[in-house]
């Protein structure tokens, strides 16, 4: 009997942390962080005052824009909708690992090619891989429901 009970609420919990979104009005808010956090490092690197703490502080604020824009429910979130949202998840992921696999080799080989000296297989840094998970995501998310 406790078992059961155990596992339901697991069930439930599970449920709830499915169904996790913020209010439809972060999604603006969202969209907002990242366009000030592109400005800020603009303008940053025009007026030349880009340090690396702010290089640093900038990313994370845009990533934490890019997320709360995807973790922000539509107006009206229905099945169809998570359906979308699912699949969109789905295929950024998939294009993230292709990105994060084949990108460094075609920057070595590109730098190769324009015979550069520094020519070294590096790794996809973490702000490129989550951007790049986040923007498609996005991308992927309106262009399904844009197509339905």
């Amino acid at each position: 009997m406790a078992k059961e009970t155990f596992c339901e609420a697991e069930e439930r919990r599970f449920e709830k942390f499915k169904r996790f979104g913020l209010p439809h009005s972060f999604k603006k808010i969202g969209i907002a962080i990242v366009i000030i956090g592109f400005i800020i490092m603009i303008v940053g690197k025009i007026a030349d005052f880009n340090t690396l703490s702010l290089k640093f502080i900038l990313k994370r604020v845009i990533l934490v824009g890019l997320l709360i824009a995807a973790l922000s429910k539509e107006k009206v979130e229905d099945e169809m909708i998570r359906t979308i949202r699912g699949q969109a998840f789905s295929m950024a992921f998939i294009a993230g690992v292709v990105y994060t696999l084949v990108q460094p080799l075609i920057n070595y080989l590109v730098s190769f090619v324009a015979k550069d000296d520094k020519s070294l297989l590096e790794d996809v840094g973490d702000f490129q891989v989550l951007w790049f998970l986040l923007t498609m995501y996005l991308l992927f998310f309106y262009m399904i429901k844009k197509r339905l």
